[in-house]
């Protein structure tokens, strides 16, 4: 099936779309409000961060124990699976040939462009007709055991990343107030997202721990088998070939193993199945894109910036302003859904915010028509943050709000020409007299200013005078904790600098994609 994200499955986007079905009848429903009364609804009628609330554990540990039931029947029909032997004719050069009868004899006679030579001793061929044996790997159970495997893989990959993403927000939510590396709002705005996600999983921590690790271990049980014959040869098959009780899955005690844990996973629809009704994939763009707005207003309303208490805010269509000293903020969506926020001090800045399915042309072209200074593009699905050049906007993802908030962060650096006030913390700022660096002595904030050396075009980044950088090694950690490596990574300056930055914290230019450190 045709989808917008090209190899993201049918299941995530079933997932995804689950998430979202909320967003819409809320957006309806509260269509007008004040911010007072958005704030109030975001914690007690619309959650923006969640996982999957239908996350059954109870069901999860007997289906993981129906697993590893199958676990040593798995290994062992990866090892030595039932085949047939499969013999064909075919004409080979006579090097090749195996198997010389009769028929060889006949085939040769009919056949005189395969005799190379004739000679007083006999006949010398060129090629000659021989039967070939081969091992089939095709027959239907183990067609049926690659598609369980499959199904096994698709129930840890799925379970993996809810309970990656429980745990994480239970990590991040562990408060300790006397940091003073976040923004001043940063506890409230956790607070608040806290107060949708401990309804469902907070008290399921020890557990989801405990989960984590039996899926792990299940999945290096196949991993690693994964390239034998029966499942390489198999990889063009039927996924969609209904489960037979056949002799061999009766007789054989290991194919009768799999056969009773696939039959048990069907039985609790933990096989993936295509609905019979279909994804609406424009209104799933548009529902992210609303979610998007929604949560770039809790974000603006967490970071300084105030808006008048009797201004009513149209959620469907968003035209507001938002003031912080000596910034203007306006937001305001286009007909598409696109998100536009326009910055101003001494100078405008635009940014614009567009799903990931936009194409470059769609994108120049709105760049054009919109006269914004740069395009922000966000995508739903999680990838690896030191490669993507998107943001990763979702509502299983507690940073989400946090990435907003670095596009705040940008957009006010770059309209800022004075350099007067922090950005951050609203604190005074101070040049350094020997470098172009202004620094804000109350949260340490640190602007600066730079040229790509490989393009000559000059940016800003930011930076933290007093955080402590070190190297976060990918080395440290085993590979299913290769997601929270990519979380360290990308929080290792607490969401505080408007590039990227890489497994040192330093800076990524944004311009060639390298770190300069001579430029800095």
């Amino acid at each position: 099936m045709e989808t917008p994200y090209g190899t993201i499955s049918i299941e995530d986007y079933y997932r995804f779309a689950s998430l979202l079905k909320g967003i819409q009848t809320f957006v309806t429903k509260h269509g007008m409000v004040t911010y007072i009364e958005f704030d109030y609804f975001v914690v007690h009628d619309m959650t923006l961060f969640s996982v999957d609330s239908d996350f059954d554990f109870a069901k999860l540990w007997k289906t993981i124990s129906q697993i590893k039931k199958a676990a040593p029947s798995m290994k062992r029909i990866f090892s030595k699976p039932i085949i047939i032997l499969k013999d064909s004719d075919d004409v080979l050069p006579v090097e090749n040939a195996r198997v010389i009868n009769q028929t060889t004899l006949l085939h040769l006679a009919n056949h005189s462009h395969n005799v190379a030579n004739l000679t007083a001793r006999g006949v010398k061929p060129r090629k000659l007709l021989t039967r070939i044996y081969e091992d089939d790997y095709g027959i239907y159970e183990n067609v049926i055991f690659c598609n369980f495997i499959d199904a096994v893989l698709s129930l840890v990959k799925k379970n993996s990343r809810t309970l990656n993403s429980l745990l994480y927000a239970s990590n991040v939510m562990k408060f300790n107030l006397l940091e003073k590396v976040n923004h001043v709002n940063y506890f409230l705005a956790l607070g608040k997202l806290h107060t949708g996600y401990i309804r469902d999983f907070f008290q399921y921590f020890i557990q989801s721990k405990e989960l984590l690790l039996e899926l792990s271990s299940i999945k290096n049980v196949i991993q690693p088998r994964l390239g034998r014959p029966v499942y390489r040869k198999n990889a063009v098959r039927n996924p969609k070939l209904h489960l037979k009780k056949t002799n061999i899955f009766l007789m054989q005690k290991d194919y009768h193993q799999v056969y009773k844990t696939y039959k048990y996973l069907e039985k609790y629809d933990l096989v993936l199945r295509d609905s019979c009704e279909p994804v609406d994939y424009e209104q799933l763009i548009q529902d992210y894109l609303t979610y998007v707005r929604i949560l770039s207003v809790f974000a603006i309303g967490h970071f300084n910036f105030e808006i008048d208490t009797h201004v009513r805010l149209n959620l469907q269509y968003l035209n507001s302003a938002f003031t912080f000293k000596g910034w203007k903020l306006v937001v305001f969506n286009t007909h598409e859904n696109e998100l536009i926020l326009q910055f101003s001090k001494e100078a405008t800045y635009r940014i614009m915010i567009v799903a990931s399915t936009t194409d470059a042309d769609a994108c120049d072209r709105l760049k054009a028509d919109y006269g914004v200074d740069e395009i922000v593009v966000v995508n739903p699905f999680d990838e690896d943050y030191l490669a993507r050049d998107d943001v990763f906007i979702s509502m299983e993802d507690v940073d989400s709000f946090r990435r907003i908030q670095q596009i705040l962060l940008k957009g006010m650096v770059y309209s800022d020409q004075t350099r007067d006030i922090c950005p951050f913390c609203g604190g005074k700022l101070h040049k350094d007299p020997y470098r172009a660096v202004h620094q804000c002595n109350d949260c340490m904030t640190q602007i600066v200013a730079a040229v790509c050396p490989d393009t000559n075009r000059p940016f800003f980044y930011t930076d933290n005078a007093h955080l402590k950088k070190y190297a976060i090694n990918i080395s440290d950690y085993k590979q299913d904790e290769y997601w929270f490596y990519k979380k360290q990574v990308e929080s290792s300056m607490f969401f505080r600098n408007i590039t990227n930055i890489d497994h040192k914290s330093d800076i990524v230019c944004p311009h060639c994609g390298k770190t300069h450190f001579e430029s800095y």
